[in-house]
């Protein structure tokens, strides 16, 4: 109990009161059956990716969505320059199809869902009424405090830009990472809502730029959490993961938020320590195993095991 009491307080600090991570002041409505809403909502949602174009800010990658009409403008579902894309995303025993646009991919580095990211974004509602904006500031925002389940599936998708700074002109980020998605209720709010702008079961749609990433380790074990997650982009391997709450001991406390992740009564920091320093450690691809098993000894329980190191 004192080990999930502990990760609860250590998840307190990294969660944020903003839009996308709170509704607790706003009223919560009936919950529906998952699968039955979803069905219902994934009809709205191809509709309006039919029956809307997009517009793209070639300069800023800021986008917007128009209604057809008799434009002659080809829609989001038809146009080529952008091409729409979608992710599979299981989740309350529903199968969720997540589209998005990738309006830039962005030069540098790919986030995890465990680190935290620079980010804008813009919300709306498939009626086009936004109801949420976060311009640019110097806060970095934790992906396990998002409640819109897009955002830690899609960002870590895209690749951060670069920072420059030229005296004699303003600083900013250039070539970042820029896309929309498209979100059921299931993967956001559901039965909640972050404001009394948003009703209950919202689809929306969020466009976004990734300006930075912030590569975090929560629970201060020596092993950033993007090598403790399995979820977005390894930025060592290029190899797309897909399970946030990867828990090594069983002990219900993701290895993210553990700081003995093989529960072997030792620290993960004492058992990654380089020999003979205080506060040297490996870095993660050169971990020491354990040679009976293959496992690196922070994820082996066997306390006698014979360390590649030694």
């Amino acid at each position: 109990m004192n080990r999930i009491l502990k990760a609860f307080s250590l998840l307190s600090l990294i969660v944020l009161s903003t839009g996308c991570g709170s509704d607790d002041d706003n009223d919560i409505a009936p919950p529906r059956d998952y699968g039955v809403q979803y069905t219902a909502e994934k009809v709205l949602i191809e509709d309006y990716l039919k029956s809307h174009y997009v517009t793209v800010n070639t300069e800023t990658f800021e986008a917007t969505f128009d209604s057809i009409k008799s434009t002659g403008n080809p829609s989001i579902w038809d146009q080529t320059e952008y091409p729409l894309q979608s992710k599979t995303v299981t989740k309350n025993d529903v199968v969720y199809t997540l589209y998005y646009l990738s309006f830039r991919e962005g030069v540098n580095e790919s986030p995890t869902a465990g680190d935290s990211a620079l980010l804008t974004y813009r919300g709306t509602l498939l009626n086009d009424k936004q109801f949420e904006y976060q311009p640019v500031t110097s806060v970095y925002s934790p992906f396990p405090s998002f409640q819109v389940l897009g955002f830690p599936e899609i960002i870590p998708l895209f690749k951060s830009g670069n920072y420059v700074d030229v005296p004699g002109q303003p600083a900013g980020f250039t070539d970042y990472g820029a896309g929309a998605m498209f979100v059921p209720s299931g993967l956001a709010y559901f039965n909640g809502s972050p404001s009394n702008l948003v009703p209950a079961y919202s689809p929306m749609i969020f466009t976004f730029q990734l300006l930075a990433v912030r590569y975090t380790d929560y629970d201060n074990d020596g092993v950033l959490n993007r090598y403790e997650v399995k979820e977005g982009i390894n930025p060592a391997t290029g190899v797309l993961y897909t399970v946030l709450d990867t828990d090594t001991d069983g002990d219900e406390i993701p290895d993210y938020l553990d700081s003995d992740d093989d529960g072997d009564g030792r620290l993960t920091r004492d058992e990654i320590r380089k020999p003979g320093t205080t506060n040297q450690f490996y870095d993660f691809d050169e971990i020491p195993v354990c040679t009976e098993t293959g496992l690196k000894v922070h994820l082996d329980k066997n306390l006698n095991c014979v360390r590649s190191d030694d």
